[in-house]
């Protein structure tokens, strides 16, 4: 082949002689001279004996040539105008002086000769086949046997065409034409990359690539043949097509063919010839691709399965067949080695997770199916990088990638049936502890975004086994960057909506995993406890009512199983899991779960339908009274703290079962706490809010305005200390407005018109010289209070005894 540079001149000039000798051709066949059309034809062809193009210049001459033959033909057709008879005819063109030429019109002549009828299909065809192998150039033959192929391809003896018979042959013979065409060929496309220097080799081996369409044609054909039956197929031709595809023993012309065969012939054929295509598939050279051929044929398969569930024969195993042969594909990279090379895995691995794929697809529900390519996986990596407890781990990118994929797939199809799969933690220890814990929050992950639920403990324990990686501490970090790491945040957080996923109606059955979940969590330090204790406390509180509810059933004599689990154990285990585990790690959340049972052990402790009044009071106290140590003990900062006064307000002031005694000890706690905070208005509001403790918004609850009118009173003077010291707090004297406002309309007698009438007096004083960022808001909340005022006044006024009628207004100016 010439230099590239020299590329575009040859095929010039063998084009311009091309030309010349087709126009001269051309003009011979017009005037009926057979004699110069076959000299000028000849002459024409004699520029495909060519060595110096490339296979892609020498295709571009080649279909010239062959449309121009094309003429040639269709004078050969018309014996009137040449007069010879069709034997004659063929006989003379083999007088040819070159070999090339020669065949070219002889190819020419036998396609019209057989059509003729004059002479049996087979035997002719037979001649053109032998008479080919005198060309042995790659290129040349090749080109030759494609021609071959392309004028001879409508002329077969098949079944049913009009060249069948005794004489002219059966399927057996056009079979054994393309057969023996396919072999030619193929060899010929092979022997390709041997031709030129080695330094040419890479661009060689594409320009081959290119030119294998000219074999693939044969394959094509075959399944064309109307007698081509099953039986046929499974008998006579796959056989020899795979000994040519085995035994060619290149890694080219292997993938292409196989992958030809798998796209030429009919799925059903290839479901009943399996073993002998998966057979062949182990036999080739090993740099072939056999993942793309393999996961092609799955594609196929099931595609077929969809389409039609009875199309597989009970004597064909589908799963057995990929996964006897499959093995013997991973195992050949270690027959003379003792591990194989980083790069060898990926791909290997890559083809068990298609097979991974292809299975989950076809066979529904076969956890046995999935859990026996593990195992195979397993075993793969066994052999190249030792033991899974000592040995190596995946290290490469594309390996590591797809033995994750290979391990949260499953969970997608499967559910909580992989966790009765021996070889899946087996399959995760080959990887890094930064890898299990990516494959860790990857199950956690499909679990929840699928429809599975946890309906007992052992399924609980088995599947946080299975996400160790993800709930233990890793070495070298400390709890404090973790609690700061965003993303480490959000894997703790989906790792506690797994408590939500516990479903059952037995209440003894949901508290089992509640006690499963909490020891699993309290091993994993801290920085985790913060948020996945969270969820198992508060599933705890929900059991509350449930366990009640069940318990009423039983007194009413309905037909429900007692509670083996009590209500005073379920507020033990709320009790011991917040104070060992949730106080230091998250104590802002662990200060609202304290009062949150204090609220559900009330509620029971007032349930009408069970004598139980006073038995769960002791307990509610208890409660609060660890949220108090907690919020003492663990939140220093003042923000925090105003925000702990406002949650603790708004629990305590609901309750109802606590004793008196009691219940005000935790009122003077609280309302202290509020008055100690760092900043004058901070105290102001926290004091306002305080005064709720004494105005229960329950009926039943505690009210006691004496109570309330000092809160309020302390709020005045704490906020006049607050504005002497700037006039930016003027705002607090507003918001200590609102609050007299919200209790005079709540009917507290001590909170009297002469008091909201000074208070607006009060704040219109000093309202008006409000400074600093917040003036302009503090006068507008002031104008909306006031026009409040004037409203609920002049409502008043039809309305006998209400209490706004007693203000006056006129001298208030906003």
């Amino acid at each position: 082949v010439a230099n590239l540079d020299d590329q575009e001149r040859l095929l010039d000039e063998a084009t311009a002689v091309f030309k010349e000798q087709a126009f001269h051709m051309g003009r011979a066949i017009e005037s009926d001279n057979l004699r110069d059309a076959l000299k000028h034809s000849s002459n024409m062809i004699c520029e495909l004996r060519t060595s110096l193009l490339s296979p892609k210049n020498y295709y571009e001459l080649y279909t010239r040539v062959f449309d121009e033959l094309q003429n040639l033909a269709k004078f050969f057709r018309d014996k009137s105008r040449h007069n010879r008879k069709m034997s004659d005819l063929y006989e003379s063109v083999q007088h040819a002086g070159n070999i090339l030429p020669r065949l070219y019109l002889l190819i020419s002549v036998g396609s019209v000769y057989i059509a003729s009828k004059e002479a049996p299909a087979k035997d002719i065809l037979k001649d053109l086949s032998e008479l080919c192998k005198g060309v042995q150039h790659p290129m040349r033959g090749l080109f030759l046997r494609f021609y071959l192929s392309q004028m001879c391809k409508d002329k077969l003896p098949d079944t049913n065409s009009d060249y069948e018979g005794e004489e002219g042959g059966d399927i057996s013979d056009a079979f054994e034409f393309l057969m023996t065409n396919f072999t030619e060929s193929n060899r010929l496309w092979v022997r390709l990359q041997h031709q030129g220097a080695v330094k040419d080799k890479a661009r060689r081996e594409v320009e081959r690539y290119d030119l294998r369409v000219l074999v693939g044609t044969n394959l094509v054909r075959m399944s064309q043949l109307e007698g081509l039956t099953q039986e046929f197929y499974v008998a006579e031709a796959l056989p020899k097509i795979l000994e040519q595809v085995v035994q060619c023993k290149d890694v080219m012309a292997q993938q292409y063919l196989l992958d030809s065969i798998i796209h030429a012939f009919p799925d059903e054929y290839h479901m009943v010839t399996l073993d002998q295509l998966l057979t062949a598939m182990t036999q080739t050279t090993g740099g072939v691709d056999l993942r793309t051929v393999m996961c092609r044929l799955m594609e196929r398969l099931k595609h077929v399965v969809e389409n039609n569930p009875e199309a597989v024969p009970d004597s064909v195993d589908i799963f057995g067949m990929f996964r006897t042969h499959l093995q013997t594909i991973l195992e050949r990279p270690f027959s003379g080695e003792a591990g194989a090379p980083p790069a060898v895995l990926a791909p290997l691995l890559e083809l068990q997770s298609e097979f991974l794929n292809f299975t989950l697809a076809m066979y529904d529900g076969h956890t046995e199916y999935v859990d026996a390519i593990l195992e195979s996986t397993v075993l793969l990596l066994t052999k190249a990088l030792g033991d899974p407890d000592t040995g190596s781990k995946v290290d490469d990118d594309a390996a590591v990638d797809i033995v994750v994929t290979l391990l949260s797939t499953p969970i997608k199809s499967l559910g909580w049936e992989i966790l009765d799969m021996q070889h899946f933690t087996t399959l995760i220890k080959f990887l890094t502890v930064a890898t299990q814990k990516k494959v860790a929050i990857g199950m956690v992950d499909a679990v929840l975004e699928s429809d599975n639920i946890i309906e007992d403990s052992d399924q609980l324990a088995k599947f946080l086994s299975f996400i160790q990686p993800v709930m233990k501490d890793m070495g070298g970090v400390s709890s404090e960057d973790l609690m700061n790491d965003k993303e480490f945040i959000r894997e703790q957080q989906q790792v506690a909506k797994i408590v939500h996923i516990i479903q059952s109606d037995d209440t003894d059955v949901v508290y089992k995993c509640l006690e499963t979940a909490r020891k699993a969590f309290g091993d994993g330090g801290d920085a985790r406890m913060a948020h996945t204790l969270i969820a198992v406390v508060s599933r705890a509180i929900e059991l509350v009512p449930l366990i009640q509810a069940r318990e009423v059933a039983v007194a009413a004599g309905e037909d429900v199983a007692p509670a083996q689990v009590s209500l005073k154990r379920v507020f033990g285990f709320i009790h011991k899991t917040l104070s060992d585990g949730l106080q230091t790690a998250n104590p802002h959340a662990c200060l609202r779960l304290w009062l949150a049972a204090a609220n559900a052990a009330d509620t029971a402790d007032s349930n009408p339908d069970l004598a139980v009044q006073g038995t769960f009071e002791p307990i509610c106290y208890e409660f609060l009274t660890q949220a108090l140590i907690t919020f003492e003990e663990e939140i220093t900062d003042s923000r925090q703290q105003a925000d702990g006064i406002t949650v603790m307000v708004g629990s305590v002031s609901q309750l109802i079962c606590l004793e008196e005694e009691n219940y005000d000890n935790i009122a003077k706690k609280v309302s202290q706490h509020g008055a100690k905070l760092l900043k004058k208005p901070m105290q102001c509001r926290a004091v306002c809010t305080c005064s709720h403790l004494f105005w229960s918004p329950r009926e039943e609850g505690r009210r006691e305005g004496q109570r309330v009118r000092e809160c309020l009173q302390k709020c005045l003077k704490i906020a006049d200390v607050a504005v002497q010291s700037s006039n930016t707090n003027v705002g607090l004297f507003v918001e200590v407005l609102d609050k007299y406002l919200f209790y005079f309309t709540q009917g507290c007698d001590e909170v009297t018109p002469e008091h909201i009438q000074n208070l607006l007096t009060l704040c219109a004083e000093h309202v008006a010289y409000a400074e600093g960022d917040t003036a302009s808001e503090v006068k507008l909340a002031f104008r909306n209070t006031v026009n409040y005022v004037k409203r609920r006044k002049a409502e008043g006024a039809r309305q006998e005894g209400d209490r706004f009628h007693a203000l006056d207004l006129s001298e208030i100016s906003v």
